[in-house]
């Protein structure tokens, strides 16, 4: 293979970092910019075009990620919303030990109705989960005596992601138009892969391999948020980002003895990526 074929393949192996319908609106046209300015020697894109290719894939997807009709406040709060509920019930729901089928079967619904825009159904499943998780705090010791199908916690930290449900759904249904528009079924791969982690790993969430691999993986999310709210130039991402992030400073909060220097730079780490998202947000919208 000649030099300039292979460069030219190794260029639209790249471009497949852009969504589908830009490559077919602008792919043959970047590829012919790209070969033109390349050295005619080359057989492989230099690392500075990679990177900017990939970084402009990345900010493609974001911008196409936007949702069309709705505006950005409610489209980050959707989101944010939809994040809390699948890493939540991703969490707390429970195959192998106390399981409860009509519990999960429930939240499922709950998150699907998210994902669809469903406000309607979203809300009322969500405050019946908020006030079932939360009836400790309400009834004290009498709450043993009213059902039990959903688990009741005693931490403020596990009750708050399903208030926090509650309070962003509420703000969405009084909307003017109350129509959300739909989301990825893959959000849903985040309970299943959990789910499924129970039958290898039933305890797997107590170990270090799993709190260093979720710790990397909420830095690297809370990262792109960053490089996504350039793209968009909204605070979208960074409203959702926000959002994620209140059940765990409850948690930090809750349990400061228990989390020493490293547990603060990690929380002021994750706390940092999101307000320059929102800085970042705030001076792109003045560029404009």
């Amino acid at each position: 293979m000649s030099a300039t074929a292979a460069l030219e393949r190794r260029y639209r192996h790249l471009l497949r970092a852009y969504p589908k319908v830009y490559r077919e609106w602008h792919g043959e046209e970047l590829v012919s910019t790209l070969m033109a300015t390349s050295d005619p020697e080359a057989r492989r894109p230099s690392l500075k075009e990679a990177f900017a290719l990939i970084a402009g894939g990345f900010a493609a997807h974001a911008r196409n990620a936007r949702a069309a009709g709705a505006p950005w406040w409610a489209d980050g709060l959707q989101l944010g919303v939809l994040v809390v509920a699948t890493t939540t019930f991703a969490m707390k729901i429970h195959f192998l030990y106390d399981s409860r089928p009509i519990w999960a079967l429930a939240m499922i619904v709950l998150m699907v109705a998210i994902i669809r825009g469903w406000v309607r159904l979203a809300l009322p499943l969500a405050l019946v989960a908020a006030i079932e998780a939360s009836r400790f705090l309400f009834l004290h010791g009498d709450a043993w005596r009213v059902t039990d199908f959903a688990p009741a916690y005693v931490e403020t930290s596990s009750m708050v992601p399903h208030w926090v449900m509650v309070a962003g759904l509420a703000v969405l249904a009084m909307r003017p138009k109350k129509s959300l528009p739909t989301r990825s079924w893959a959000w849903l791969l985040i309970p299943a892969l959990c789910w499924g982690l129970q039958f290898v790993y039933p305890y797997y969430e107590e170990m270090l391999p799993w709190l260093l691999f979720r710790a990397g993986v909420e830095v690297l999310v809370l990262g792109a948020v960053v490089w996504a709210t350039v793209a968009v130039r909204d605070a979208r991402w960074a409203l959702a980002a926000a959002i994620y992030l209140i059940p765990g400073l409850t948690y930090l909060g809750e349990n400061l003895s228990m989390h020493g220097r490293k547990g603060f730079a990690y929380w002021g780490l994750l706390t940092l990526l999101v307000v320059v998202s929102f800085v970042v947000a705030r001076r792109t919208r003045q560029k404009v």
